[in-house]
């Protein structure tokens, strides 16, 4: 760069020097030609000066530019090595951010499990309470109960408080004999006053004031005793009386409650069994119906047909041999109820043929008569395989629903939950009540038929090998 200027100036300077040349040539070319020069010289200099400071300050810009780029480079690979920190700390946050979530659902799961088992242990305790003798003397404990089921908050503390009191207030409950006047729902079904002695929650007995004894048990809700209308044994009733007058420290104790003799007094009618059987018990009950019905149809049906026998077989072979055709036809026309006859029928007509057609056309003859024998068996035997599984659907059905109770009113109560399944099996009960009456008469009438086909095939063959043999005699 710096010889560029000094070109530049050299050349500058020959230039004029060479115009004040030519000017000084005019005038005065000595004098004025060294005059020029030495300015000439003199602003070589000063360029020569003012290009080494340009230089000077060049390079120091340079420099500084460097300085400046090597400090921006720095800066650059720190912020780099901080962004890429930051970066692994971000990430490690995010672990962070999903571990806490991860044991957040955790908790959350193990919440929602602790307050699905206190609220099934209060489900349970509600179906303890109810049906309890215990809870006629403590009645709040049932209301306690019902707050803390139909509650929507989290259970806390107070509650778990209030079922373990329940607990212990009904094993304590459970081994205590109480005698106690109260009021209860006599024979009568009026209200009465009695004496009373609950044993644990599992016996309650009752005397009036005429001497009568017998059992009590709690209604549905628990708030109640009702006396058992059922007829208890005499030696237990005189068990009771005696206890009641302390004759003896001896007390009957009957786990059913009484319920068991309540079961026995109580006579259920077919209808009401159908009753109880539910929706599933009316396609059951058709189905039956309809079986029935065709199988008397068919056992009408089938009464009016007979197989043909050796006198009337003797009879048409006798004229077979005679030639007398026309009359063999006639006279199988005539037996219209006989199968064989009208098979026989058929193959008159095709006297005078082949061996192989004389065959075939009692074959055929023998397919046109099996339809109309077996009309609606295949019906009869499809209704005996639907009603059981027709069965089979209520009790799953009903089934399905029990449980759907339990689940609201807990499992304690084996009561209801053997009620319920014995309600629901009645459906399969009736479906094999129907099915086995439908098999049998489907068998019998299949026998019927099956000896009235092979009846047809016998004499069938037997009347083919005559017809052979009269037409081997006319050869």
């Amino acid at each position: 760069m710096l010889k560029n200027w000094k070109n530049k100036i050299i050349a500058f300077s020959v230039t004029t020097l060479f115009l004040f040349s030519g000017q000084a040539f005019a005038q005065s070319q000595a004098e004025e030609w060294k005059k020029v020069a030495n300015e000439v010289n003199e602003e070589q200099d000063k360029a020569l000066e003012n290009v080494a400071g340009m230089e000077k300050y060049i390079k120091m810009d340079m420099d500084s530019l460097k300085k400046e780029l090597a400090d921006l480079k720095q800066e650059d690979d720190q912020a780099e090595r901080d962004l890429q920190k930051l970066v692994k700390d971000f990430e490690k946050l995010l672990a962070v951010e999903k571990q806490h979530i991860k044991d957040l659902e955790n908790e959350q799961q193990e919440i929602d499990d602790i307050e699905g088992t206190v609220r099934a242990v209060v489900k349970d305790a509600i179906s303890k309470a109810r049906d309890n003798p215990i809870t006629v003397e403590h009645p709040e404990r049932i209301e306690i109960l019902d707050q803390i089921k139909s509650s929507k908050r989290f259970p806390g503390m107070d509650w778990i408080k209030t079922l373990v009191d329940f607990y212990f207030q009904e094993m304590e409950e459970s081994a205590k004999i109480i005698k106690r006047t109260g009021e209860f729902v006599g024979p009568d079904g009026k209200l009465t006053t009695g004496e009373i002695v609950r044993i644990g929650r599992f016996t309650t007995y009752y005397r009036l004031t005429d001497g009568s004894v017998g059992f009590l048990t709690p209604e549905a809700d628990g708030r109640r005793l009702v006396a058992v209308t059922g007829d208890a044994p005499s030696h237990m009733l005189k068990s009771i009386n005696e206890y009641f007058e302390g004759q003896t420290e001896v007390a009957p104790v009957d786990l059913s409650n009484g319920a068991f003799f309540v079961q026995l007094s109580k006579t259920d009618t077919l209808v009401d069994q159908f009753n109880a059987g539910g929706i599933f018990m009316w396609p059951i009950l058709i189905v039956g119906a309809l079986g029935i019905l065709l199988g008397i149809e068919r056992f009408i049906v089938l009464s009016t047909k007979s197989k043909a026998s050796d006198k009337v077989m003797d009879h048409i072979k006798s004229m077979a041999n005679q030639g007398n055709w026309q009359e063999a036809k006639n006279f199988c026309s005539s037996k219209s109820r006989i199968p064989t006859c009208q098979m026989l029928e058929g193959a008159i007509e095709n006297v005078g043929h082949t061996q192989e057609v004389l065959e075939n056309s009692l074959q055929e003859a023998i397919l046109r008569q099996v339809p109309k024998l077996e009309r609606f068996l295949p019906t009869i035997a499809l209704f005996a395989v639907i009603s059981p599984l027709l069965g089979l659907l209520g009790t799953v059905t009903g089934m399905i629903t029990t449980f759907k109770v339990l689940m609201e009113v807990g499992t304690s109560n084996a009561g209801m939950l053997a009620g319920g399944i014995s309600e629901a099996l009645l459906t399969t009960k009736f479906g094999l009540v129907v099915a086995v009456p439908l098999m049998i008469i489907h068998h019998f009438l299949k026998s019927q038929v099956d000896g009235i086909i092979n009846d047809m095939e016998e004499k069938g063959t037997s009347f083919a090998i005559t017809l052979i043999k009269q037409g081997d005699k006319e050869a």
